[in-house]
């Protein structure tokens, strides 16, 4: 009951993204071609003007929200769309959510005086937290990830801004609780944020680093080489040189990053993987630059790495590390390959069985055929066979090899049910390959071998996308209808609702009358779905509503998550209706409903506004 409560919640809030992401049928579609460039920058203007008016009704809104993580997602989610507008109103808005979240300055936990303790109670102490002990940590640490999501949302645009906010609201350590890890997560917070704020200046970034290096190398030394070699690859590569002096001083036993961050280096110097990857500041993109180290730098890592492996008090974490870069190892100490490997034997051994079955298998058949897999199929686990036929699969289709992985399978696999699902991960690895190479003459083929209704639905909703993009309309119209009858509102399975989902967002963005057709009813069944769980909650608690309130951004249902999924209709929301599409929203009855919707559509419109070109400017 309570997992089907939680999907119903998951599919009202996605249909809410869903809504506010595709927009209504486009005027300016069918007669954008008549209509003067004048024209459509004054509809343009007109539309954002609207649109910044109902941002600034919704951040008002916020106040009647129950919960305070609410109002702060509101407010927060306003502010990141507003920035690059209104910086100054923007700010206010961040600073209002700030408070929202209502953080005490700082918190501490006393536990009882070891003398005047009940007897009871130390017994429970001596063998780990109690439950209200445990129940403490829980809400500290949930408080922290809050604090660290918005902060890290705030830095986005204003890194200084959110250190700031980060200082004025300190948390302090944990609770200190018996059997809880001893470390300061407002430290790590602290850090991150310090360098955030210098991420423009190198040379800053530099300086921070070497004090970072003068208290020990840290897990952080990997992120801060990461930020700086985005920006400099000189002042980067000197940093590699402060980072391996400071190795040579270190205890790889006592210090568990010590051997983390040497096989880092290593690996993102190779050349084909394992390079040094990072979001870019200005857009989604993903850049990578490879981290260039000397022979004789590779040369000392590798000595550091082994000599720890070797040595008599050999800590787990370096064994742990030191597998990941055995190319090096045989590179530049081939006289140690045979021990390193005998140690590492002998390290897997100490492992639990689970543990080091999975190490074995991932090193027996990682560079294996998939003709080889299957014939290892009835030697291994049942829990690793899936594993292995999933690879498999992989690398058949990768090599253009998925008919005859499929004869194998046939031939090989005596057992019906579990060929059907090596036969299944197939066609579904195949049909995730043809979908991102834009091959809709084989996505057709495809579609011939799926059996689940709602898969099919759902390829073939994307293979509706992808030949409306090759200007094949009709085409795209007559998969999207054959779809449609093979989806339904069930809100309690989740795979059926994603079905649905799919197809509306294909509708949405070839044909918008007939997504509307689909959407209206399906917010009137959500509202009926949403008042069952409000019943259900007052008798069995379902985790999706608290003090009377449905709790917006759930961890298992994110809305950005959400809202990155099913926003491909972003590209039609400056042409939409926007009057229909904001009673789209107001059609939720729940009034928490009502303020994310109407929010998700500001945020939508604004930021397609933002992108769309100004055909006027030269």
């Amino acid at each position: 009951m309570k997992s089907k409560s939680k999907r119903r919640l998951r599919f009202s809030l996605v249909l809410l993204v869903f809504v506010v992401s595709t927009g209504a049928p486009s005027a300016s579609a069918q007669t954008g071609e008549k209509e003067k460039a004048e024209q459509e920058a004054a509809k343009r203007e007109e539309l954002t003007k609207n649109t910044l008016k109902l941002l600034d009704e919704v951040a008002s809104e916020a106040g009647s929200l129950r919960l305070r993580e609410n109002r702060s997602y509101v407010l927060t989610t306003a502010a990141d769309v507003l920035w690059s507008r209104d910086e100054k109103r923007a700010r206010t808005l961040f600073w209002a959510a700030l408070g929202s979240l209502n953080l005490p300055v700082y918190v501490e936990v006393n536990l009882p005086d070891a003398k005047n303790e009940n007897p009871a109670t130390k017994g429970a102490r001596a063998n780990g937290p109690t439950k209200e002990q445990s129940e403490e940590l829980e809400k500290y640490y949930a408080r922290i990830e809050t604090r660290r999501g918005f902060l890290r949302k705030v830095a986005r645009h204003d890194a200084q801004l959110a250190l700031d906010m980060m200082r004025s609201t300190r948390q302090g350590p944990p609770p200190q609780i018996p059997g809880a890890e001893g470390f300061d997560p407002e430290a790590d917070l602290e850090q991150e944020l310090t360098f955030a704020a210098a991420a423009s200046d190198p040379k800053r970034l530099r300086q921070l680093a070497r004090e970072t290096l003068a208290k020990g190398v840290s897990f952080e030394c990997l992120n801060l080489l990461r930020q700086i070699i985005q920006k400099d690859q000189d002042t980067g590569t000197q940093l590699v040189g402060d980072i391996i002096a400071r190795l040579k001083t270190e205890n790889f036993v006592t210090n568990n990053a010590a051997a983390h961050v040497a096989a880092g280096l290593l690996e993102w110097s190779r050349t084909r993987s394992a390079v040094l990857g990072a979001m870019s500041t200005s857009d989604d993109s993903f850049s990578v630059v490879r981290l260039k180290l000397e022979d004789d730098q590779k040369q000392d890592l590798v000595d550091m790495l082994t000599s720890a492996a070797l040595s008599a008090t050999v800590a787990r974490s370096v064994l742990q590390n030191i597998q990941y870069v055995m190319p090096e190892i045989e590179q530049y100490a081939p006289d140690r390959v045979a021990r390193m490997k005998a140690r590492i034997a002998e390290y897997n051994r100490t492992l639990p069985a689970e543990v080091r079955n999975w190490n074995n298998f991932n090193v027996q058949f990682e560079q294996a055929t998939p003709e080889e897999m299957i014939k290892a199929a009835a030697k291994v686990a049942d829990a690793q066979r899936a594993a292995l036929f999933y690879r498999a699969a992989s690398k058949a289709v990768a090599r253009g090899e998925a008919d005859r992985y499929r004869e194998l399978l046939k031939s090989q696999i005596e057992d019906e049910a579990e060929r059907k699902r090596a036969l299944d991960m197939v066609d579904n690895e195949q049909m995730s390959y043809d979908m991102l190479n834009g091959k809709t003459d084989e996505l057709e083929k495809d579609v011939a071998l799926i059996r689940n209704k709602e898969q099919r639905a759902t390829v073939m909703s994307r293979l509706a996308m992808l030949l409306e993009k090759k200007d094949q309309h009709d085409k795209a119209v007559k998969f999207l209808d054959e779809a449609r009858t093979l989806v339904k509102v069930d809100l309690t399975n989740e795979a059926h609702s994603n079905a649905l989902l799919t197809v509306m967002l294909g509708y949405a963005l070839i044909e918008p009358a007939k997504a509307f057709a689909m959407i209206e009813p399906a917010i009137d069944h959500t509202n009926d779905q949403v008042a069952k769980l409000f019943l259900v909650d007052k008798v069995i608690k379902t985790g999706a509503i608290k003090d009377g309130e449905i709790i917006l951004n759930q961890p298992q249902t994110p809305l950005d998550y959400s809202f990155a999924q099913f926003g491909a209709g972003l590209s039609a929301l400056g042409k939409a209706d926007f009057d229909r599409t904001k009673a789209l929203a107001d059609r939720f009855q729940r009034n928490e409903l009502k303020i994310i919707g109407r929010l998700l559509i500001a945020r939508a419109m604004l930021r397609d506004s933002a992108q769309t070109p100004r055909t006027n400017q030269r």
